[in-house]
């Protein structure tokens, strides 16, 4: 916009004020047009932006119900956790089985004797360290001959096969303690030892063999396998982690109760279907909500929704409904529509509600249905799926909606463009305009105030002559 800059010198006139107050009666009625424009259409982009966030809300409610492994997982309950736990897999057989843990596995654990401190020098030499048959061997110089030096070594070998070495101190010294990482009568630790005429103690003293009577080193702690015995059949496991004694059914055992046997029940595990469908009638309320204040008329207030009357909105509304309201082929008859399953539509606001009782039944008599009834082709999840993905989707009809909203927004800014170009010439007409009359003005002024001082200058006609 051009920058007034007559200021009325010639005859006083407020060129600023006039100017401005005549430029912004000339914009007002076009801008205020134009903001009422883009504030409409503003409205109805932030308000495809929440139903389309609505959408997708919903749509990750169905994921779960067109997820087939919904309807294959397992519930698995221990009748006392305080000796073992069980989680089981899609393949898992629904029963009871008693289970007696008998044995839990432990780790191997030998001690060294005791030494005066952990910096006290043990010997020099190679300990060549096996477990479950795999072995590393590590070189002991004087550099790190300490009882603290040989944890380090033995800690930082990159070879190094499942020992951890650690220092404890008991009353009589500190003792080199040798762990297994994994449990099992496989995985015990043996420690041969290599010296030299150098050794500059006697590292000997860091032996151990499982098959000898007597070492250097003594065992803290014996090697075990597990022991559980199932429904009578006992199974041997180096892990107290047992995957091996029931199809599809993983025991973790906590602790041994030898002569004890407690309850494992498998069975399938319908409350996560339940809380599936709670999730979908949930999300469904939630986004039948949006679309009701999106597309209502208040007849007292006389206001509308943001996008009532829109077309793609009401689509969207009456697929939804169809879909709800439609059966599927492909199940029993007493379970192929969702009032079947206890889920119903209100009248006046068109959101659904669940009656436990009848959901609960249907679960109970109609399990082996709920798959095909969601997760099939033909199944409520994927076809009302497959409807919201025709709105949500990248290019689907709710972008195509926001992208004809922006195009209106772009249109309005290149009209405010020409605006403050049309304003800005309009502008320059009216200062050209005033500050021309500006200019005649004080001619005029100049003009009268000589001819005044020319008047006042003439002689004035003596009163008292006849």
């Amino acid at each position: 916009m051009v920058q007034i800059t007559a200021g009325g010198i010639g005859s006083g006139l407020d060129i600023n004020g006039l100017v401005s107050q005549l430029v912004a009666a000339e914009r007002a009625p076009t801008e205020n047009r134009l903001n009422q424009r883009e504030a409409r259409v503003q409205a109805r982009l932030s308000a495809y932006g929440g139903l389309k966030a609505v959408l997708e809300s919903f749509q990750e409610s169905l994921a779960k119900l067109t997820d087939v492994n919904t309807y294959s997982k397992r519930r698995v309950v221990s009748s006392n956790t305080d000796v073992f736990t069980a989680s089981a897999g899609a393949s898992a057989v629904a029963g009871n089985y008693t289970v007696e843990v008998q044995q839990l596995a432990t780790q191997h654990k030998i001690a060294s004797a005791a030494y005066a401190s952990s910096s006290t020098e043990v010997g020099t030499g190679t300990l060549d360290i096996t477990v479950n048959g795999s072995s590393f061997s590590v070189d002991i110089d004087s550099d790190s001959d300490t009882l603290a030096g040989i944890r380090d070594a033995i800690n930082s070998a990159e070879d190094n096969v499942g020992v951890t070495a650690s220092i404890v101190q008991d009353q009589d010294g500190s003792h080199l303690v040798l762990t297994s990482d994994s449990t099992g009568v496989d995985n015990k630790i043996s420690v041969a030892v290599t010296t030299d005429g150098g050794d500059t103690g006697d590292l000997t003293q860091l032996a151990f063999d499982p098959m000898a009577g007597s070492n250097p080193m003594s065992e803290q702690v014996v090697a075990k396998d597990a022991i559980v015995v199932v429904d009578g059949f006992t199974q041997n496991s180096a892990s107290n982690s047992v995957t091996n004694i029931i199809d599809g059914v993983t025991l973790d055992l906590v602790s041994a109760d030898l002569g004890n046997e407690h309850t494992l029940t498998v069975s399938q595990d319908k409350n996560s279907v339940r809380s599936a469908v709670e999730g979908f009638v949930t999300a469904y309320n939630s986004l039948r909500g949006t679309l009701n204040d999106l597309t209502a008329f208040d007849p007292e207030t006389q206001t509308a929704g943001l996008l009532q009357g829109d077309s793609t909105t009401l689509r969207i509304a009456s697929q939804l409904r169809q879909e709800i309201i439609a059966s599927v082929a492909a199940v029993d008859d007493d379970v192929d529509t969702l009032v079947e399953l206890g889920i119903t539509s209100n009248v006046s606001d068109g959101k659904l509600n669940i009656d436990d009782a009848t959901l609960t039944a249907a679960l109970n008599d109609h399990f082996s249905d709920f798959k095909t009834l969601f997760a099939g082709d033909d199944g409520f999840a994927v076809r009302l799926d497959a409807v919201v993905e025709n709105y949500t989707r990248v290019g689907g009809l709710l972008d195509n909606r926001t992208d004809g909203l922006q195009t209106q927004i772009d249109r309005i800014n290149s009209e405010r463009d020409a605006l403050d170009r049309r304003i800005a010439v309009i502008q320059q007409r009216f200062i050209q305009q005033f500050t021309a009359l500006d200019t005649l003005l004080g001619e005029l002024n100049t003009t009268s105030n000589f001819l005044s001082s020319q008047l006042a200058s003439l002689p004035r006609p003596n009163s008292g002559n006849s």
